[in-house]
């Protein structure tokens, strides 16, 4: 779909607001540009501002810049900004701002029979039934979750255009994890490619669209030509995330031409398990002569205590990645560290969890503000029971469709019968009549003007006022020119349709439930990641293939970190069951952020209860409120040790400077350094919490101190 933007002031308008790095990306020359974009910097902003200064200094007409991404929620985030601009002159046309499938789509359309002929063609939105079908003809009667997990793999194959005669050999040397042996998965992507041109009609799935379009811009001059001529400026979201079927479209797009803007953080890769390859983004430089390239690493979104949690999260990485990588600064006022809680078992974490988002709850925050990540969709189970037993209402994101919902169904139908009746059309001119009429439309579906009891009730309630509360944001948005979005009925009817298409649900009042994967993009005041355990984050069959795999699931963690903006929970349960063999290890993913010095500070020890517990570190008796910190009572510890620990921290303020303190030791480390007294360098390093850095960097100025 098309963005149209109106003229405003210029050029002064373009750079409004931006930081200097982002005012350098959008002002940098036509040509080969890379902006790695950090978590939080302001990608969408930049990118937008870009494409509105290269039309507004006449380097490019609007209608000549196509803009692609992953999501149609990502592509509607772009029409949206591109719209809300305002700095186009009037008649110059429209910025296609689309998903690779859909521009694909799009021009395989208009380009179909002259590429291809009169031979006819229908897409293929849904693989289930063709592929259950080439099982079946290999001899496979597969199951529903074994199918689906074919379908993966065809996926991954045709994305990282690996043919049916390459698959095996090439799934065995990626050591891919296959549903069934890799030759008869491949036997099986034969039959299912060979059944889709064995009709009269022939069958394209999303895939097909993307090396269909490719063929026919390398092979037919007069399309490629022509196609070039109508677009001269591109412009790539998420790069990191580029398939080698997506770069080749990529490329057949450009054609001789560099005229490429891409923007990626290798960071955020963490979909290679799909074909995403990101040594496009890594080698971008080196592929293309004169490229200019500018780091965003100003985070506007979390606090610096969070950034620097990232940060950590992501330094024991690839030094391949971290090259090309980012350290992000937090912009932000500063906030809550970040807290790290170790469970007896699964049902506590959940149960403490729950707890935790009850008090930030009861505190102001937003249910919709607060969102619990998990590695793997099982895990959601123990954290919907728990929420459940404290009233808290929650939303599992990739389970039933908010649209796929029986009163969200019957309520699109009366929108649009509603839009479809010219008297009722033509009778609201104002937003705020707009939606008015559709909210009083939904009073017979359910809507009414009190939210009912019962849970059931309940949920269909509040789903409907959810989607009437769409309806009056998008009936305030500016009018979209191609879709007539906006303003009118008709138009707010279409938007939600087109919404209902992209699976784009509206936000709820409830806490989301959602694997990191399904989270990327997203962003919450508060965010709880359970699970962190060795097995889990990283993945079990991550560790098996090596190193590489493991580095994934460093990057995934990153990404579900770098989705808090205030409050960031991470934890981790002994064990699975109640009494059962504690066993668990926190990953070592966190090791960086999570060293014996800045466990002892974050780490929030959980009795049986799932209540902290803050008693002495040696007997575990209460703790005098005068010795706060110091984690011993009176029994354990002499006033002068007391007095040595007080020294200490104020040795470490001054050490720390601007950083947080537990990045010299925790109080638990001063604490046991107050106690034990060490002498010299070797009763020092045995004291926990002090490796060789700590002891090499601080430990004289220690030592010097406890001599005093």
């Amino acid at each position: 779909m098309a963005a149209q933007v109106k003229p405003t002031g210029g050029l002064s308008n373009i750079l409004d607001g931006l930081d200097p790095q982002q005012r350098e990306a959008v002002l940098a020359p036509r040509g080969p540009v890379c902006i790695l974009a950090g978590a939080g910097t302001g990608k969408t902003r930049t990118i937008t501002r870009r494409i509105a200064y290269l039309v507004e200094q006449g380097h490019v007409r609007a209608d000549q810049v196509l803009a692609v991404t992953f999501t149609s929620r990502a592509a509607g985030e772009l029409r949206s900004r591109l719209a809300s601009l305002g700095t186009l002159q009037a008649g110059t046309g429209t910025v296609q701002a689309r998903t690779f499938h859909a521009a694909a789509l799009r021009n395989l359309r208009f380009f179909w029979q002259r590429a291809y002929g009169d031979t006819q063609w229908e897409l293929l939105d849904n693989k289930f039934r063709a592929v259950a079908q080439s099982a079946r003809r290999t001899g496979l009667d597969a199951g529903t979750d074994m199918l689906r997990d074919l379908i993966s793999e065809i996926d991954w194959a045709k994305s990282s255009l690996v043919p049916p005669d390459a698959y095996a050999e090439r799934a065995r040397a990626l050591e891919r994890d296959t549903p069934v042996r890799r030759e008869q998965v491949a036997e099986i992507y034969r039959t299912y490619e060979e059944l889709k041109v064995a009709g009269e009609v022939r069958l394209l799935d999303f895939d097909d669209l993307l090396g269909y379009m490719a063929t026919a811009l390398e092979e037919v001059p007069d399309i490629a030509r022509e196609f070039r001529d109508r677009y001269r400026c591109f412009v790539v979201d998420e790069f990191q995330d580029i398939t080698p079927s997506q770069e080749r479209l990529l490329r057949a797009w450009l054609g001789p031409r560099n005229d490429l803007t891409v923007v990626g953080d290798v960071n955020q890769t963490i979909y290679t398990f799909a074909g995403a390859e990101p040594n496009y983004l890594l080698r971008f430089g080196a592929q293309h002569d004169n490229a200019v390239q500018v780091k965003l690493e100003s985070d506007y979104r979390s606090t610096p205590q969070i950034v620097d949690f990232a940060n950590g999260v992501i330094k024991g990485g690839s030094k391949r990645f971290q090259a090309a990588g980012l350290t992000l600064r937090g912009m932000r006022a500063p906030g809550p560290l970040p807290q790290l809680a170790e469970y007896p078992d699964e049902d506590q974490e959940a149960a403490g969890v729950a707890a935790e988002i009850a008090e930030l709850i009861a505190c102001g925050v937003a249910a919709s503000e607060i969102a619990v990540l998990y590695r793997v969709n099982s895990q959601s189970e123990r954290i919907e029971a728990a929420l459940d037993s404290q009233g808290i209402s929650y939303l599992v994101k990739g389970g039933e469709g908010f649209f796929d919902r029986p009163e969200i169904k019957q309520a699109m139908t009366v929108f649009v019968r509603l839009a479809g009746n010219p008297d009722v059309a033509a009778a609201d001119t104002t937003p705020q009549e707009v939606s008015a009429r559709m909210r009083a439309a939904l009073h017979p579906v359910g809507l009414t003007d009190a939210e009912p009891s019962g849970e059931k009730a309940r949920d269909k309630w509040r789903a409907l006022d959810a989607l009437a509360g769409l309806a009056e944001e998008l009936a305030a948005q500016p009018v979209d020119p191609e879709s007539g979005a906006g303003r009118t009925l008709s138009g707010v009817v279409a938007a939600l349709r087109e919404r209902a298409s992209a699976r784009h649900a509206p936000q709820t009042d409830g806490v989301t439930l959602a694997t990191i994967h399904a989270a990327k993009g997203l962003e919450w005041d508060a965010v709880f990641l359970i699970g962190a355990h060795e097995g889990n984050i990283p993945i079990s069959h991550a560790i098996k293939k090596g190193p590489e795999a493991v580095e994934e699931e460093r990057r995934l963690l990153y990404v579900g970190v770098t989705r808090a903006r205030e409050h960031l929970y991470v934890s981790w349960a002994k064990a699975r069951n109640p009494g059962g063999r504690a066993t668990r290890q926190p990953s070592g993913l966190l090791d960086e952020v999570m060293p014996d010095e800045l466990r002892a500070e974050a780490l929030i020890p959980r009795g049986n209860s799932g209540k902290r517990t803050d008693g002495c570190k040696n007997c575990g008796s209460d703790v005098p409120p005068d010795r706060k910190g110091f984690s011993y009572c009176s029994d354990c510890a002499t006033d002068a040790d007391y007095e040595m620990f007080d020294r200490l921290r104020s040795w470490r303020r001054d050490v720390a400077g601007e950083k947080p303190v537990y990045t010299v030791f925790s109080n638990d480390t001063l604490a046991a350094i107050a106690v034990a007294r060490p002498a010299n360098t070797r009763e020092l390093g045995r004291i926990k919490g002090i490796g060789s850095h700590k002891l090499d960097a601080f430990g004289p100025a220690v030592l010097t101190l406890l001599a005093e």
